[in-house]
């Protein structure tokens, strides 16, 4: 097992943190021929990443209660499985319908990745200890964004759209098999209290009735909204309307990142 304050534990948190950004940017490139091949409108095969952003939603609701409840890393194992399966089902698409109820389904399951990294900092660290191992984490985080265009461009170069996707789902389970062997479960006292949508409503309650946390929780949502604005657009603006080949886009994308 991986020890609190070690680089490996760090590491394996990060890619785990990075489970959203790569599956948001890595497929970017494919869009325009997903549209074509799938025979679907441009607006049918933007809906792939709201229905992403959905289930992101959903799953940071759910995480953390049954976190709390149940352990971190039984219910990371169910995300990561939830996301593998998911993604391996976004691979198989025959119809646009399909690509947006899989792509909801991994985002559900890739978010457990996200919010639980962050929940393992809270339970091993305090203090300045925990701020620079998020730090770290964000750090290496931030690598994804830069990273997954490119893959994914020649992934999509080499192989086809789908290929993206199975690149994804072997990611996923590669974690999966790396957090079953490496990752302690770092919660010592779970809560004995049910999970039940009253409890949920009554943390947010809490939550919402600060207004510095309300104000930068707009901000945030200001700023995420105008970035998924540009993501669910580009790819068609550039590549469809100014000709850019997905290699050349993949590459801007890198480096507007």
């Amino acid at each position: 097992m991986l020890r609190p304050g070690t680089y490996g534990l760090t590491a394996l948190l990060a890619a785990l943190t990075g489970i959203g950004p790569l599956s948001t940017d890595m497929y970017l490139p494919s869009l325009p021929d997903i549209a074509r091949l799938l025979s679907a409108n441009e607006a049918q095969v933007q809906l792939t990443i709201s229905s992403y952003l959905i289930g992101f939603a959903i799953g940071q609701i759910v995480y953390g209660p049954f976190s709390d409840r149940f352990g971190r890393k039984p219910v990371l194992m169910a995300g990561l499985a939830i996301f593998s399966v998911a993604t391996f089902l976004c691979a198989l698409a025959s119809s646009v319908e399909m690509l947006i109820a899989a792509r909801a389904l991994q985002a559900f399951g890739g978010c457990g990745g996200v919010v639980l990294s962050r929940a393992v900092v809270r339970d091993l660290y305090s203090g300045a200890r925990a701020g620079r191992e998020m730090s770290l984490i964000g750090a290496v985080m931030g690598l994804a964004p830069i990273i997954a265009p490119v893959a994914g461009g020649v992934l999509h170069d080499m192989f086809g759209w789908r290929s993206t996707f199975v690149a994804l789902c072997v990611t996923g389970v590669a974690l999966a098999a790396i957090a079953i062997a490496l990752l302690p479960e770092t919660l010592k006292h779970r809560v004995a209290e049910p999970v039940t949508i009253g409890s949920m409503l009554r943390s947010f309650r809490t939550f919402l009735r600060h207004g510095s946390y309300c104000a930068h929780l707009g901000l945030a949502v200001l700023c995420f909204a105008g970035l998924f604005a540009w993501l669910s657009a580009s790819s068609f603006v550039l590549q469809n309307l100014y000709g850019i080949s997905p290699r050349a886009f993949c590459v801007g994308s890198a480096i507007g990142s």
